[in-house]
Order: structure tokens, then C-alpha cells, then sequence
């Protein structure tokens, strides 16, 4: 278990604790979070990294594969800078 003033240690802002803070208000624990963390990246648990499968890679930067692969989202988002 990693012990909660470690992960705490640093200067990073207090929106990197979210998770844990809810987790300590819905559980009353202030390490339960910690120990959930871990189980959940413990090696062996059932899930090799290699098994997610991310789908097809493209470049979200090309404007065109973007209008060509997700026509609404690139219509929504972009407008019509995807078209050009």
C-alpha cells in the first residue's frame, strides 16, 4: 500500500487528491482509496496491458481524416474549418 502522505507530497494542486478525498467521504477511510489503488494496479489481477485494444490509430491534427472518420463531431467541433 502506498501510504497517503506520500502520495500527498509535492507541489501539486489539490485537484490531483479528488478521487481520494471522495473516496475517503463516501468510505470513511482515509487509506481505502490507496488500497483500492493498488489491488487495481497490481500485476496479474486478470488484465494485461497489452489486451486494450485502442483501435485504429490516425491523426487527430488532419482536419480532413477528422471530417472523412467522425463527420458529425468534426461538424460540431470544427465547423467549418473542416471543411476547408
Amino acid at each position: 500500500m502506498v501510504p497517503r502522505d506520500r502520495i500527498r507530497r509535492g507541489r501539486q494542486e489539490d485537484a490531483n487528491y479528488a478521487a481520494a478525498d471522495a473516496f475517503e467521504r463516501l468510505t470513511g477511510d482515509e487509506d481505502a482509496f490507496c488500497i483500492a489503488w493498488d489491488a487495481y494496479t497490481t500485476p496479474g489481477r486478470g488484465r494485461e496491458e497489452d489486451d486494450v485494444d485502442m483501435g485504429e490509430d490516425f491523426d487527430f491534427d488532419d482536419l480532413e481524416v477528422m471530417r472523412r472518420r467522425l463527420p458529425r463531431l468534426s461538424a460540431l467541433y470544427l465547423g467549418d474549418a473542416a471543411r476547408d
